[in-house]
């Protein structure tokens, strides 16, 4: 603070004088009204160089002001000040990615407009330095470029980064378990060679934060393998900043062993009539005899949770006691239940749903005011919400109100239910491909679905229009139609087809549907390599005339991207309701799924699908109703629908048999734009007589981009065909959009 004493000292002589004016000299950004107001003096004050100069020093504080000092003649006090610059434009260079540098620019704590001062840019650098180390870059160096604009300023920040420190080496002194074991949940780890950039393997990237953490987290893998006196030190980091290598060091004391002698259920008064102590035991995996395991513990503890407040209530407290026996090695466990009280459901309330009726996600939720509290349907709540494929996100707290009763709070943040889509694609066998669509799944947020789509190759066009409602007017009950008009060139010849599909369902549960579906369709061929139609196709075309029972299950977590759970589907498709074809159609599909997070710290996402089918002839089969195989869908890697037996034209014919699955294992690279990598190996085969009667087995693999983007979700597939036959046609290329992951 600049104070001129000379002037300060020629005040205090006219201590006695009476400011008959008080002006400001160089104020730009504030007004003299609020200089009044910080200043707290006014004309008929007598002067008084004690409120000067906390004048002087309030001024300071409201942070515009590199210097300020007063001056008094004549009656008039004068305020000089020499305004700090403002800041006309902030840039940060060389700190990541878009996403990443607008995030470190809302953490540096300036934004255009503020003032300038050293301070605040020497704690702008701290915190992108800060940042870097916490991402495990060391030695970062971040360079202010200050560029004078009239009377503002404008910085930026260049940023050179450090390198990451590299644990080459760990070592656990005094441990007998093996290093993979004792690492399994480290934040640090050793790098494990030059596989290290893999995302799922140890890189040995040091996490500093992380690293005060980790003696614990080691500490649990022994208790987790029965070592209760487990004690392990804080970690010993030795890096090397000239090469940014590093070891570290752990002692540990491991203590003894501990086996399950007794597991004990110590229950409240109120819990003695409700439940019997076998109904819990038999809930519990921790097993009388075995080494005693943390994890399995905590497991048991949330089964006892859950099935308690599955009877209402809600607030049941589970808390595990162990009396060690040292002699003998062994732990006797305690579960002591205090169940409070039986809680209803008070009220739901919905907050979130911009587009959405209430209605729409009232009637997901399989919980209701006036219902006794129960977990498992708040759970399966929340997925049904999901799996509607109308919300990004969705959350369902409890809001408790009293002890015996609370509120449920959904929130949720509106999806992309609608598409308008416009694009040009390449396909392997396709080539250049135009599409156009209009898609609303929760068209005015009612929950009815439309589609308009057009789709056009140089082999492939569609003309489709569709409507669908999967709760009418709210009930368990589904229904859909859909008219279409298609021309698909199939290699060995052209099919234009026009027909329609009418169906209705019904929920059976929250995860089970059935459905029926009548469908009518005219078909012709074209082009048909000059073979005769009689025999092998009729020269008029085939009218197929379908009804096709159905039923369907889905327990996944989401639409787009389900990490754990399973969808199921089945149909038996009976042509020949009229019409010149006859044949009854099975087919069914599967996928699996589970988050491998559950295993390791990583965001993977196990996939297994599959598909079955078999048509049996009751009295015409078109050969255009029979299975081929090849493309996404099936097996990746062979162009669409080129696998396939061939009669004595060599023309294909088609299969009556196929199955097919893929292993999929995919990678969450980049979260808040949804977009994954994943690799995959497909196995198919298509049999005439039976599942296997020819050569036509195939298998892939390879690597896929899935991406939900703003015109809709989108896979890029890589594939590579295994083993191919010498006739085979394969690709290199090829993508989908709209379909689920």
């Amino acid at each position: 603070m600049k104070i001129f004493i000379a002037i300060l000292f020629l005040i205090s002589l006219c201590i006695s004088d009476e400011i008959k004016a008080i002006k400001y000299d160089g104020l730009i950004r504030m007004s003299n009204l609020i200089a009044n107001e910080v200043s707290g003096l006014k004309v008929g004050d007598k002067l008084d160089s004690k409120k000067i100069n906390q004048a002087i020093i309030a001024f300071y504080k409201q942070d515009y002001f590199n210097d300020v000092y007063a001056s008094f003649d004549n009656g008039v006090l004068t305020f000089s000040f020499v305004e700090k610059p403002g800041i006309s434009n902030i840039e940060i260079k060389g700190f990541g990615n878009e996403q990443e540098t607008e995030e470190i620019t809302k953490q540096i704590n300036i934004k255009k407009g503020d003032t300038y001062d050293i301070y605040k840019e020497k704690h702008a650098k701290e915190v992108i330095i800060n940042a870097l180390e916490e991402k495990g870059l060391y030695g970062s160096v971040v360079e202010v470029d200050t560029a004078k604009i009239e009377d503002s300023i404008s910085l930026t920040f260049n940023v050179n980064k450090g390198e990451n420190i590299i644990i080459r080496k760990s070592y656990y002194e005094g441990s007998t378990l093996d290093k993979s074991d004792i690492e399994a949940f480290s934040a640090n780890r050793e790098r494990h060679s030059w596989l290290g950039w893999l995302p799922w393997w140890p890189s040995g990237e040091l996490k500093l934060k992380e690293l005060e953490y980790d003696n614990l987290r080691i500490q649990d893998v022994y208790m987790q393998k029965g070592y209760l006196d487990a004690n392990v030190s804080t970690p010993l980091l030795n890096a090397n900043f000239s090469n940014y290598d590093a070891t570290l060091l752990y002692k540990i004391n491991e203590g003894e062993r501990y086996k399950v002698s007794q597991i004990i259920i110590k229950k409240n008064d109120d819990i003695e009539n409700l439940f019997k102590e076998e109904d819990i035991k038999n809930l519990l995996k921790i097993e009388i005899g075995e080494f005693f395991n943390v994890q399995t513990l905590r497991q048991d503890v949330e089964s006892i949770k859950s099935y308690i407040m599955d009877k209402g209530y809600a607030f049941v407290v589970v808390s595990p006691d162990l009396n060690k026996n040292v002699e003998n090695r062994e732990v006797a466990i305690t579960y002591n239940i205090n169940i409070g009280k039986k809680v209803h459901i008070n009220d739901i309330i919905i907050t979130g749903n911009t587009t959405s009726s209430d209605r729409i996600i009232r009637r997901e939720m399989i919980i209701a005011p006036g219902d006794i509290y129960n977990i498992t349907n708040i759970r399966k709540s929340e997925n049904a919400l999901r799996r509607s494929g109308f919300f990004d996100k969705v959350n369902i707290s409890e809001i408790r109100i009293d002890e015996t009763s609370m509120n449920l709070l959904v929130e949720v943040v509106e999806g992309r239910t609608g598409e308008i889509m416009a694009g040009i694609g390449y396909g392997s066998y396709d080539k250049l491909m135009i599409n156009g669509s209009i898609r609303e799944r929760n068209l005015f947020g009612t929950g009815v679905g439309v589609q308009l789509q057009v789709n056009w190759s140089k082999y492939n066009q569609l003309y489709n229009i569709g409507l669908s409602n999967p709760r009418i007017l709210d009930s368990e009950y589904s229904g859909s139609i859909n008219v279409f008009r298609s021309y698909f060139d199939n290699y060995d010849y052209i099919e234009n087809s026009t027909g329609f599909n009418i169906g209705v369902g019904r929920n059976l549960t929250d995860e089970l549907s059935i459905n029926l579906t009548y469908g009518l369709a005219k078909s012709k061929l074209y082009d048909y390599k000059d073979v005769l139609y009689s025999g092998l196709y009729p020269r008029n075309g085939i009218l197929k005339s379908t009804l096709t029972p159905g039923i369907y299950f889905d327990n996944t977590d989401d639409y787009y991207f389900p990490k754990n759970g399973a969808i199921l589907q089945a149909t038996s498709e009976f042509a020949g309701l009229g019409g010149n074809a006859k044949y009854i159609k099975l087919y069914g599909k599967a996928g699996f799924y589970y988050h491998l997070k559950n295993l390791v710290d990583f965001d993977l996402i196990l996939r297994y699908k599959a598909q079955i089918g078999a048509i049996f002839d009751i009295g015409y089969i078109p050969f255009t109703e029979t299975f081929y195989m090849g493309g996404i869908g099936t097996v990746r890697g062979f162009r669409t629908y080129s696998i396939s037996p061939r009669n004595d034209k060599n023309l294909r014919v088609g299969g009556n048999y196929m199955f097919t699955n893929s292993v999929e294992i995919s990678y969450g690279i980049i979260e808040a734009i949804n977009m994954r990598v994943a690799m995959f190996f497909d196995f198919g085969m298509l049999g005439v007589r039976n599942f296997n009667d020819s050569d036509l087995s195939r298998m892939s693999w390879g690597f896929a981009l899935e991406w939900v983007s703003p015109i809709g979700p989108l896979v890029f597939v890589f594939p590579i065909a295994i083993k191919p036959k010498s006739y085979d046609d394969v690709s290199r290329f090829e993508f989908t959009m709209g379909t689920r992951f």
